[in-house]
């Protein structure tokens, strides 16, 4: 199924409302220009303005409102979905014990090799590539704690 850009842009829009309304009440951090809830504000406001957009888009473009294109595969579906919620059920159990360094870079390798199928070389940068981006995002620059686990020796010497 295929839906219209403006439904797409509805639904985005309305999620980016609800997470302004929901981070609203988080209260400032001791001694931060920004508070618990700035991330979530500013997500928010950028999914009303994209969301906007594509809505705008969609409405432009006259498209309907959905149609079928083709018939939905189940058992790749059902692979698909299971294989998510077993990396989040691991990332949960894993990072504690491993630490996220090692549980990201394993598991994104895993899921990009799944879904993308070129190759383990083109899996393993990417993954590599993303799980440092997010350290140094989250824990560096946002100050997330995020455990080290085996890393630590080498991450904080």
């Amino acid at each position: 199924m295929r839906t219209s850009d403006a439904v797409s842009g509805t639904m985005a829009a309305a999620l980016g409302a609800a997470l302004i309304v929901a981070s609203a009440d988080l209260s400032p951090l001791p001694r931060q220009v920004y508070g618990a809830g700035t991330f979530p504000k500013v997500i928010g406001g950028l999914l009303l303005l994209m969301g906007g957009l594509l809505v705008a888009k969609g409405l432009r473009q006259r498209q309907p409102w959905c149609r079928w294109t083709s018939k939905v595969a189940v058992r790749p579906f059902l692979l698909a979905l299971v294989a998510v919620v077993a990396s989040v059920v691991a990332y949960v159990l894993l990072t504690p014990v491993l630490g996220f360094p090692v549980v990201a870079f394993v598991l994104l390798s895993l899921l990009f090799r799944a879904y993308h199928r070129r190759g383990w070389g083109r899996a393993l940068l990417i993954a590599a590539l993303a799980t440092a981006v997010i350290w140094l995002l989250f824990a560096q620059l946002l100050h997330v704690p995020l455990d080290p686990g085996l890393l630590e020796q080498v991450l904080y010497p």
